[in-house]
């Protein structure tokens, strides 16, 4: 599934539940901050193992050729 049709069933999911639009944004807006902290939590696993080049993203960020 896409990020929109996943955003689209989870949002269908809650309804379904009763939750209030209002209710629906705030459940929404923490489910972003958990997959944020999770990300930041398995890019640093990757960094420890070795598996994650952070100069390649750096570079990468910032413009510039390897």
């Amino acid at each position: 599934m896409n990020e929109k049709s996943d955003d689209e069933a989870l949002v269908g999911f809650l309804r379904s539940r009763g939750h209030s639009d209002e209710e629906i944004e705030m459940i929404v807006k923490k489910l972003a901050e958990h997959d944020s902290a999770e990300m930041r939590a398995s890019v640093f696993d990757s960094l420890d193992g070795g598996s994650f080049d952070l100069d390649k993203l750096i570079n990468e960020a910032l413009g510039r050729d390897e």
